[in-house]
């Protein structure tokens, strides 16, 4: 879908599809935006200077219009860190309080960019937020009580900058909450040419009135009747025991354990798991280890006689939550202990009402996930044309090429149908 003036995205293609509750009542309370004076982009391509805006940077991730944890700095400075480039850059977008005139500047936005050469083979200059191994949303961060301002200066900078690219591109941010409405009206404004190239939703899981109705309604009479055979035959090897990650326990322990766990499986065999990469391994240490001390950290366990056969590890931000990993122990699989740990991940999140919803992370299609969280968020990704030529006749070719990758695709199906029906009449 392409579009552009006072239709740049059509609300059919971009609102929360029907039934699907949105996460924009969390949002915080804004004040007014005209407390902010003219904004200012600071460029950043050295992490290192980043560390002087941490302060700011976590103030902006509490007021931010929609939470996104993996941008906040505990996440985002050691990905940079451990999986950066040099074609990556921090964009801050600062501006003067108007209330405090002698105070220091507001930090209003932060925008993680990359900037590529090609786009899908097109050469045409392109950027992109930066989405590295372990981010499952790039929804940047804006101040609830200037988005419109920040997001205009955003693209007003990209306009002056001397290399423009032709693209741009909002990959893997939100389609359903207060962020969204106020990209919609940006790009109106701008009247810019943009091309939704993918949506999908993902499983969301929001606490009803108690975890029973909740479970109830989420899986059927028959298929509790299994979980409690599945928790009954694991109590035949030795004693269960959900447990939760408590202040005053080694965090380092729990951590290895994880580390020692998902190891084991087939990520483990595939040379995917965490472990099996140095680079990965730190990562994730230090993110846990950050998490902790900052009080958003949520980690539990399902363990059999005191060994771990499942772990879940999920990070809080403002009134939401985002799971990020879970590891089970293979040699235990006809028990499903972690769909079990996930079943107690719905009932202790019910118990913690500052936690108004979390987001499964987890890919559109995931059976598992899908089946046990009754609710969805919706995620995109946009291609902006930056306003040349170039940039408006790709995103103006965009459906055309979709549709040439379908026809071609149904083609080849066709052709390959055709040709296994000949060698079977052969055959006869």
């Amino acid at each position: 879908m392409i579009t552009s003036s006072r239709h740049s995205i059509e609300a059919s293609s971009l609102t929360p599809l029907s039934g699907l509750q949105t996460i924009e009542e969390t949002a915080p309370t804004v004040s007014p935006a005209a407390n902010r004076e003219e904004m200012s982009v600071l460029l950043i391509d050295d992490p290192r200077l980043l560390e002087d805006h941490i302060e700011a940077w976590d103030g902006l991730a509490i007021s931010a219009l929609e939470p996104n944890v993996f941008y906040e700095s505990w996440m985002l400075l050691p990905a940079l860190r451990k999986f950066g480039s040099d074609k990556i850059r921090i964009a801050l977008i600062y501006a003067k309080d108007k209330a405090r005139p002698n105070g220091p500047p507001v930090l209003c936005g932060l925008f993680p960019i990359e900037f590529q050469s090609r786009y899908k083979g097109l050469p045409l200059k392109v950027l992109q937020l930066w989405q590295y191994v372990y981010c499952s949303l790039c929804t940047p961060l804006v101040r609830a009580d200037c988005a419109s301002e920040v997001l205009s200066t955003f693209f007003n900078w990209l306009e002056r900058e001397r290399s423009e690219p032709s693209l741009i591109e909002f990959q893997s941010v939100s389609a359903d909450g207060p962020f969204h409405h106020a990209l919609i009206d940006a790009l109106n404004q701008r009247a810019a040419l943009n091309f939704v190239s993918d949506m999908h939703t993902r499983a969301l899981l929001r606490p009803r009135a108690d975890a029973d109705s909740y479970l109830r309604r989420a899986m059927s009479r028959e298929h509790r009747k299994d979980l409690r055979r599945k928790e009954r035959a694991l109590l035949e090897f030795g004693q269960i025991e959900y447990s939760v990650f408590d202040s005053g326990e080694d965090l380092r322990a729990w951590i290895e354990e994880f580390l020692e766990l998902e190891s084991k499986g087939w990520k483990g065999r595939n040379q995917s798991a965490m472990a099996c990469d140095e680079a990965n391994r730190e990562y994730f240490i230090a993110v846990m280890t950050e998490a902790f001390q900052r009080n958003k950290l949520m980690m539990m366990a399902l363990r059999l006689d005191h060994q771990a056969i499942a772990m879940k590890c999920n990070f809080i931000s403002g009134a939401g939550s985002f799971a990020f990993k879970i590891a089970f122990d293979e040699d235990h699989a006809r028990s499903s202990p972690g769909l079990l740990l996930e079943v107690e991940n719905v009932r202790r999140l019910h118990r913690q009402p500052s936690i108004q919803w979390m987001d499964s992370c987890a890919r559109s299609n995931h059976p598992m996930v899908n089946r046990l969280w009754l609710d969805r968020r919706a995620i995109q990704s946009i291609l902006i044309s930056s306003g040349r030529r170039a940039g408006d006749l790709a995103v103006s070719l965009m459906p055309l090429m979709r549709w040439l990758r379908r026809k071609m695709r149904n083609d080849d199906r066709m052709n390959h149908k055709t040709e296994v029906n000949h060698e079977f009449r052969a055959d006869d």
